[in-house]
């Protein structure tokens, strides 16, 4: 039974990821959540798509701008403070809050930077209480691009066991 809510978690995001990146970009995620629930953020980003880089740095931000967790790929550094995780792969790199408190809520962001290139993933942690829906869009990226930008917000219905863990 929790297989079948992690698959069916990891593919509304994935297909909504999916689908907004054909579309363009935009940056809102929306995570649901009862208080004393463990529950895992996402943050992708598009930088390991064909290789893995040797030199990446991850920062998860939480309300009021708190640093939650670090990670400085090529130094083999990552720190937390207590109560939180970060789990890394090639693309993603999530934080895992252990037990959600009543600080925990709010928007939380993922900063993801390479030599070059700076991408900021937002998600919001939301009371359960709130509609239990997933709002999930593609990353807003502070690099510059050109041409036309679009903004996609898609909705997934998700029961709340679904959503923490």
């Amino acid at each position: 039974m929790e297989a079948l809510r992690a698959w069916r978690r990891t593919s509304a995001l994935l297909s909504a990821l999916l689908l907004s990146g054909f579309l363009g970009e935009a940056a809102v995620v929306r995570v649901f959540c009862q208080p004393g629930h463990g529950v895992t953020l996402p943050c992708f980003y598009p930088y390991e798509d064909r290789s893995a880089l040797p030199q990446l740095s991850v920062q998860w931000r939480g309300p009021g701008n708190q640093l939650l967790c670090h990670y400085i790929k090529h130094k083999g550094f990552q720190r937390c403070s207590e109560g939180y995780h970060m789990t890394y792969r090639p693309g993603s790199i999530t934080l895992t809050i252990q037990q959600v408190r009543p600080q925990d809520y709010g928007p939380h962001v993922c900063s993801v930077s390479k030599r070059d290139e700076f991408l900021d993933y937002s998600v919001e942690l939301a009371r359960a209480s709130d509609p239990s829906r997933l709002v999930t869009s593609a990353p807003n990226s502070r690099q510059k691009r050109s041409g036309p930008s679009w903004t996609l917000v898609l909705m997934v219905a998700l029961t709340l066991s679904d959503i923490c863990l």
